[in-house]
C-alpha cells in the first residue's frame, strides 16, 4: 500500500511504502531447495574430479597432510618454503597446486594434488621437508649476515678485555683461517 508522506515540512514528493519489503532474490527457507553444488562435500568431489583422482585413491594413499599441518606455521609456511625450492618434484606439485581454484587449493589434501601430479606422497613429504629445512637455513644465514657487523664489534670489544681469550681465538680462526 502506497501512502504519501504526511509531514508537510518534508516536502518529499517520493511516496514511501507502508509494509514489508518485497521478497525479491531471497533464499528459500526450505533447505531442500538449495542446490547441492554449494556443499563442501560436493565441492571436494568436484575438485577431485578436476584433478582426475578418485576418493578411494586418496584414502588409500599415505596421509602426509596431517604431518605437514603440525609443522610450525602449518601448510601455508611449508608451501612458502617450497616456492623457494628448485626440486623438480616440488615444481611439479606447485604447478598442479596453482592450477586449482582458491577454494580447492585451501581445502584439497596434498595427497590428492600429489597423486594428480604423478608424485608419490612419501616422495612429496621428503621434498617438502627438505624445502622447509633449506628455507630455514637460508633465513638463518640471512639473519646472521644482517647482524654480523654488530656481532663482530661486540666480539672485538670482548676480545680486548683481559679474560677475552675465547673471543680472540675465535677471531683468529675467522680472520686468519687458523684451525
Amino acid at each position: 500500500m502506497k501512502t504519501r508522506d504526511r509531514s508537510a515540512r518534508s516536502g518529499n514528493p517520493i511516496p514511501k511504502w507502508d509494509g514489508p519489503a518485497p521478497l525479491v532474490g531471497l533464499l528459500s527457507k526450505n533447505p531442500a531447495e538449495y542446490k547441492i553444488r554449494f556443499t563442501s562435500a560436493a565441492r571436494r568431489a568436484r575438485a577431485l574430479r578436476k584433478l582426475g583422482v578418485s576418493a578411494d585413491e586418496v584414502a588409500s594413499a599415505t596421509q602426509i597432510t596431517p604431518l605437514l599441518k603440525d609443522i610450525r606455521g602449518g601448510l601455508k609456511a611449508v608451501l612458502r618454503a617450497m616456492r623457494f625450492s628448485q626440486d623438480p618434484v616440488v615444481r611439479c606439485f606447485l604447478a598442479k597446486h596453482d592450477s586449482l581454484g582458491v577454494w580447492a587449493r585451501e581445502n584439497t589434501c596434498w595427497e590428492a594434488i600429489g597423486l594428480a601430479a604423478g608424485i608419490d606422497p612419501l616422495r612429496l613429504l621428503g621434498a617438502a621437508l627438505l624445502a622447509w629445512r633449506d628455507h630455514g637455513v637460508t633465513v638463518g644465514r640471512l639473519i646472521a649476515i644482517c647482524h654480523a657487523p654488530e656481532l663482530m664489534k661486540k666480539r672485538i670489544e670482548y676480545a680486548k678485555l683481559p679474560g677475552g681469550w675465547r673471543d680472540r681465538d675465535a677471531l683468529e680462526k675467522l680472520v686468519l683461517g687458523l684451525p
